[in-house]
């Protein structure tokens, strides 16, 4: 991994601030003096303001809510009622401007959300300023930002027909793609992982811990480290859910830790990525993903904190990275389970129609997922086989009649996908089976 330096590296400096000794410079403590340990939840003070918390991850939250809305507010085209949309108000949630004032269309669970504006949690942050990867889209030759558009202006279109309005059919190709699945996913993987992966992860190591970033509580690398975390979208006491809450409702995966009455999407709510490590922790055996990133984020922040060496703060940013990829693969591995499920399950008319709202809400979520395999510039799975996977995978839901040469090919297909998976990540037998 291209974080990771194996050379032996002196000890940052550490600095403390005395405020009743403005004019002295700093000081080196004694070993282990000023040291933190391990805390249990994702708080940490700063260093530099008495009382301060040093974490703020505000812009991070803004585009998990932003790409999320995005699938509720395309979600809700398939409902009774709904009423059509342009494909600028979609970019309106894409390339959002404070000016527009809106609040989040996600629900909170079982309180009222503590800021529901997008410009009340942080200002000037959209979905493609992140910015999205620019890289083209293995299997498609456009970039995330060209497949988005396009993507939008058919939904947008298809709203327009009352025959499609207030049904799957209203954000589904005519080759069964479901694209409310697709704008979520790609962009989970193109902004979220991207961002946290390849860039904070990726160059923590490259900034200054020794003083506050001006008019902060916090430096540069501890705020690097705070944008990673961030964009994995979990809560800062995560400890406390369960694999099954992960798994469950927005009524288990969001809790009011501090008993004001409010959920506060900065600490007490869980994202997509955090979810789906639950999900997969909870469906398979032997794994423990939550686990594994969580402490590795409180290991490496600690770190951070503590001015350890570098290589001890490469070895935490390696297992977030590393399990972080795992966990998208796991959940590609979990839909292409499902697809081949729906598949066994469809009927003539619904193969006729490509119309199995099930595979096609399946394959989009495999689909989409797979695709943010590629954002990770130090990912453990070579670009050779993530062509050969998308190639395996298709650009479109696998429809054949059960019993013919295009079904048991299509089936092998899916099966050579995981394959490819089960080598590359080496995930056992029994959760290649499970999830």
């Amino acid at each position: 991994m291209q974080i990771v330096k194996f050379v032996r590296l002196p000890l940052f400096p550490i600095v403390v601030l005395a405020a009743a000794a403005c004019d002295r410079g700093p000081v080196e403590p004694q070993p282990g003096q000023n040291e933190i340990q391990v805390p249990t939840a994702y708080a940490f003070e700063s260093r530099f303001q008495a009382g301060a918390s040093s974490v703020d991850y505000s812009g991070q939250i803004v585009r998990n809510l932003l790409v999320q809305d995005l699938k509720v507010a395309i979600d809700r085209l398939g409902k009774p009622g709904a009423r059509p949309i342009t494909s600028q108000q979609l970019r309106s949630l894409y390339e959002y401007n404070d000016a527009l004032n809106l609040s989040t269309l996600t629900e909170s669970g079982s309180a009222p959300a503590k800021e529901a504006r997008y410009s009340a949690i942080a200002t000037g942050k959209s979905v493609k300023n992140a910015p999205v990867a620019a890289d083209a889209v293995i299997g498609y030759g456009k970039t995330v930002d060209q497949l988005m558009g396009e993507w939008f202006e058919i939904i947008a279109s298809n709203s327009q027909d009352s025959k499609k309005l207030g049904t799957v059919a209203v954000y589904t190709t005519a080759e069964g793609v479901n694209l409310a699945q697709m704008v979520e996913k790609v962009l989970h993987g193109a902004v979220a992982y991207q961002r946290g992966t390849g860039n904070y992860l990726a160059k923590v190591l490259e900034q200054p811990n020794t003083a506050a970033e001006a008019g902060k509580p916090y430096t540069k690398m501890e705020h690097y480290w705070d944008e990673a975390f961030g964009y994995f979208g979990a809560a800062r006491d995560l400890a406390r859910y369960s694999d099954a809450q992960l798994a469950g409702s927005v009524a288990q995966f969001a809790f009011d830790s501090n008993s004001d009455g409010k959920i506060d999407f900065q600490s007490e709510y869980n994202f997509a990525f955090a979810k789906s490590a639950g999900k997969r922790d909870n469906g398979g055996t032997g794994v423990d993903f939550t686990k594994e990133v969580f402490d590795a984020f409180l290991k490496g922040r600690t770190l951070i904190v503590n001015q350890g060496t570098t290589q001890q703060l490469a070895a935490q940013a390696t297992i977030v990275s590393q399990t972080w990829e795992k966990v998208i693969a796991a959940t590609v591995v979990h839909y292409i389970n499902d697809v081949l499920k729906d598949m066994a399950k469809s009927t003539p008319e619904q193969v006729s129609g490509r119309n199995n709202a099930a595979l096609n809400n399946h394959w989009g979520e495999m689909k989409g997922y797979a695709i943010g395999l590629q954002f990770n510039p130090a990912k453990q799975i070579s670009t050779a086989r993530l062509e050969r996977l998308h190639g395996l995978l298709g650009n479109a839901p696998p429809y054949a009649a059960t019993g013919t040469a295009a079904y048991t090919k299509a089936v092998a297909d899916l099966n050579a996908a995981k394959a490819i998976l089960k080598e590359a990540y080496g995930f056992s037998e029994a959760n290649m089976a499970a999830w």
